[in-house]
């Protein structure tokens, strides 16, 4: 995507809709533009009228005039610079807001390639950056482009020749703001780059605080850390030395036009062609002229800035989400919860499967295990019902109704996860219970936290339901925190649970507590189970072992012990009988 193109979609997206708003800031740029112009006319009646003619009136009338251009000046501006702001932080908001919803709607394949440290450092840096565009670029660019029109048209009023003179050098300007401008984009795309890699490796030190500590790591992470931070300053820095580099060579621009315009001027003044008041208003008009130049440069410099960043946000929103309702989705209609694969198999990489051709039944309100090797496609299986994942070939049906032309809404109103990574946000116990149904009662929560086993450690908490869980429940301890989950769960009161080793981390009496909150949970639903502890699913209806991909065999916990196979050997090896 070229500048004109990101330009384009820019403007049809996020600035289109602010053309009223748009309307009135022009109109206080044309005030503007029209006193910064009048304050330089001014300077021809005040030479004449009250330096060489003496007019007394004059006197006291023009540093009037003078003032009230300054006046008119100062407030358009003011109004121009607090309609642009409000502009472009609402533009800001809208921006920051798609990416926020494109992000939350993107596959979780996608997601999961993508370090959570870069979509900060997109929400964060590049949208600040793309701000700029419309808050210091594109709206300072009209501004300025108004003032140069009035200034150049009062030049020109005042000699043409000189006029002709001092223009030539516009194009110079013009060229080192191009150049600039193209290295700008290249030091920017640098600096985003260093700027991502120090928020991802942030957000790495700050997750692993605990294990750095215990294998005595800091030292060597802190070496680590310090490079990236002064890789990071050096690419910033980068930017900042180029930009800075726009105001030397202008002013130098600047400084030879002037230096022409008064060796030029002052030649046609000896030779009786032009007035001395004439002269200097021209003069001031060309070095006020100057000033929107400079402007002018470095917004080119700040506009490659901005779509250096552009582009990265762009890129995030493009990316086409292949997980969604298909056309002619419907509802799903529930009758018995059952759940059935049909010759399904899954691949994440190309040629790489991870489920091959399978196929069986699951009937609604039964409670079936999937058990087998770490990788053999379990979790596969588990993500696969509620769309996290589409199979590669065959299909998926729940009451003999294909997924894939269900609306993911519907589907996934039906399935409660509980999984061994627990996620609480920073937030009140009551609140994370609440994720699982906004509209639960009080007694609602405290009938879930009882069937959960929570209800008795949260109110011997000093805050109770009000209490800070901290990030991601780092102030609960691991049964705490789980029996929470399968509580926000049964608030959720779903027909098909999930759950991924939900006990996998706990200790023996933590996982005694929990099992009994979990089988609570699983009353009257259709539960599928992943776990590892195998004493956990020997009451399970049907137990499915996988095998790279696919079902060794299948039956219930006696059958499977009888059948001296695969199932048998994984309870030998947990002492299971």
């Amino acid at each position: 995507m070229n500048k004109v193109q990101l330009l384009k979609r820019i403007y049809k997206t996020q600035i289109k809709k602010y053309l009223p708003d748009l309307g009135i800031i022009i109109i206080f740029m044309l005030l503007n533009g029209a006193a910064t112009a009048a304050v330089a006319w001014l300077l021809d009646p005040a030479i004449k009228k009250i330096f060489i003619e003496k007019d007394k009136q004059m006197l006291f009338l023009i540093p009037i005039f003078i003032v009230c251009a300054f006046l008119v000046k100062s407030v358009s501006l003011y109004f121009t610079r607090i309609q642009s702001i409000n502009i472009s932080f609402k533009i800001k908001e809208s921006i920051q807001k798609i990416l926020a919803e494109k992000i939350l709607k993107s596959d979780l394949s996608y997601i999961n390639d993508n370090h959570s440290g870069k979509f900060i450092s997109n929400f964060t840096e590049d949208t600040h950056r793309l701000q700029n565009i419309t808050q210091t670029i594109a709206l300072n660019s009209i501004k300025e482009f108004i003032s140069l029109f009035f200034l150049i048209g009062l030049m020109i009023s005042k000699d043409v020749y000189l006029s002709i003179l001092a223009l030539t050098l516009i194009p110079i300007a013009g060229y080192i703001s191009k150049k600039l401008g193209k290295k700008m984009g290249k030091a920017v795309h640098g600096a985003l780059e260093a700027n991502e890699e120090f928020t991802k490796y942030l957000s790495e030190i700050l997750k692993s605080v605990v294990l750095i500590k215990i294998f005595q790591r800091e030292k060597s992470e802190m070496g680590k850390l310090s490079s990236i931070i002064q890789n990071w300053i050096k690419k910033t820095s980068k930017v900042e030395r180029t930009r800075l580099g726009t105001a030397p060579l202008m002013e130098s621009v600047t400084g030879i036009a002037v230096a022409l315009v008064v060796f030029a001027g002052g030649y046609r003044s000896i030779s009786g062609d032009l007035e001395v008041g004439a002269f200097f208003s021209f003069l001031t008009a060309l070095m006020l002229a100057y000033q929107p130049v400079r402007a002018l440069a470095g917004i080119n410099v700040g506009i490659n800035e901005g779509f250096a960043a552009a582009k990265r946000i762009y890129q995030i929103l493009d990316e086409q989400v292949l997980i969604k309702d298909n056309e002619g989705a419907k509802d799903l209609k529930l009758v018995n919860s059952d759940i059935e694969f049909n010759n399904v198999s899954m691949e994440y990489k190309k040629g790489v499967k991870v489920l091959k051709n399978l196929n069986f039944k699951i009937k609604g309100k039964s409670n079936v295990a999937f058990v087998g090797s770490s990788g053999s496609g379990k979790s596969t299986i588990l993500n696969l019902i509620p769309r996290f994942y589409d199979p590669k070939t065959g299909y998926i049906s729940i009451d003999n109704q294909d997924i894939s032309k269900i609306t993911m809404k519907s589907l996934r109103k039906h399935i409660a996860l509980v999984s061994q990574d627990i996620i609480l946000f920073d937030d009140t116990i009551k609140n994370n219970l609440l994720y699982g149904n906004l509209e639960a009662t009080d007694e609602q929560i405290k009938q879930a936290c009882i069937k959960a086993n929570s209800y008795d450690f949260i109110i011997n908490l000093k805050d109770q339901f009000n209490t800070m869980v901290g990030e991601n429940g780092v102030k609960l301890s691991g049964g705490q925190k789980q029996r929470l989950s399968i509580a926000r769960a049964i608030l959720k009161n779903s027909s098909i649970i999930l759950l991924d080793e939900a006990t996998s981390a706990l200790d023996t009496e933590s996982e005694k507590i929990v099992q009994e909150a979990m089988n609570n949970l699983i009353q009257g639903k259709t539960t599928l189970t992943i776990a590892h502890r195998l004493s956990t699913i020997k009451n399970s209806d049907i137990i499915f072992v996988i095998d790279s991909g696919e079902i060794a065999e299948f039956g219930s916990h006696d059958e499977l012990l009888s059948k001296n196979g695969v199932y048998k050997k994984l309870c030998d090896q947990q002492t299971l009988n």
